[in-house]
């Protein structure tokens, strides 16, 4: 899937910002180099982009069950391939994903014609949980580390960022420290960048347990609601649409009997409200193939994962 050379991509790096799901159709490539690397899942605290819980705490979660898929299997290297919507290979993509022997470092390496080269390394302890990765582009490198509690709860994320172009070297160091209530579920989370700028975001949590308020109470924080099926899943992330006064989800969510995300709806914000949706096959409870259509329901690309 490729990418036109004429739209800025510097704000899709492969740190934080990638991360951010709401992207233009033309940056679906780089959105999806990002995704296959594993920030979809590990991404977090250097850009401050919204949806904390989600992108903190659920995708971190979801990132060890995948990992502990892996190491279940004993599969050490994975490939991703890259094709056109018309079925043809991908001009110039390469991911390769390899994992150590004891399962505590992994290694993704990306390069495409339009993004360049780019390495991500992921460290885990003895529990299998998160606890730094570095991302490094020949633009930026990220590096963040995580820490726990005794029942395994994120409590704080630091996040070091260097990014250089033609004209100045910019840096930022944003920490995310988390607070929970008696039933261990979060309530607030302290947002500090540069070791100085503080806010607060305020979470609402409903008899199920299930986060359903997020609240940035600092300078252009945004609110977000989160939605579930009635096995508590997540279904849907919404705000308020200030172009169209209304609530408008953010991402939507389809599941199978396995818990696994089947389909996955983006939404771009603006007028238009374009989107675009990612289908996920499975084999052996290990992703095969991610397929991303149009609102029109064309099909932009696709990609086939390779295990060994």
């Amino acid at each position: 899937m490729k990418l036109d050379k004429n739209v800025n991509h510097s704000r899709f790096t492969f740190n934080l910002t990638s991360y951010r799901l709401l992207l233009p159709m033309k940056t679906i490539y780089l959105f999806k180099a990002a995704l296959v690397t594993g920030l979809l899942i590990t991404a977090t605290g250097s850009t401050g982009i919204a949806q904390y819980y989600y992108k903190d705490i659920v995708s971190n979660r979801q990132t060890l069950s995948e990992t502990a898929a892996l190491k279940e299997q004993k599969i050490r290297n994975i490939l991703v391939h890259s094709f056109e919507g018309n079925g043809e290979a991908s001009p110039g993509f390469y991911c390769e994903k390899k994992i150590s022997k004891d399962y505590r470092r992994i290694e993704t390496y990306t390069k495409s014609n339009i993004t360049g080269k780019a390495l991500q390394t992921t460290y885990y302890n003895d529990k299998n949980q998160l606890v730094r990765s570095t991302d490094s582009s020949d633009l930026s490198i990220t590096t963040s580390t995580y820490e726990y509690d005794d029942k395994g709860s994120i409590v704080n994320i630091i996040s070091n960022s260097r990014s250089n172009d033609d004209d100045f070297t910019t840096m930022l160091v944003e920490e995310h420290q988390y607070q929970y209530n008696a039933k261990g579920k979060p309530e607030k989370m302290s947002r500090i960048r540069n070791h100085r700028d503080t806010s607060a975001v305020i979470f609402t949590v409903d008899d199920k347990g299930n986060v359903i308020d997020e609240n940035d109470l600092g300078k252009n924080g945004k609110h977000y609601y989160y939605y579930y099926n009635d096995k508590n899943r997540l279904t849907d992330i919404v705000k308020f649409n200030v172009v169209k006064g209304k609530l408008m989800p953010d991402f939507i969510f389809e599941y199978n009997s396995a818990g696994q995300v089947t389909q996955m709806v983006s939404v771009e914000e603006g007028a238009n409200s374009d989107y675009y949706t990612w289908k996920y096959i499975y084999n052996d409870g290990l992703r095969i193939i991610e397929k991303c259509f149009s609102k029109e329901k064309i099909l932009l690309g696709y990609f086939e994962y390779e295990y060994n």
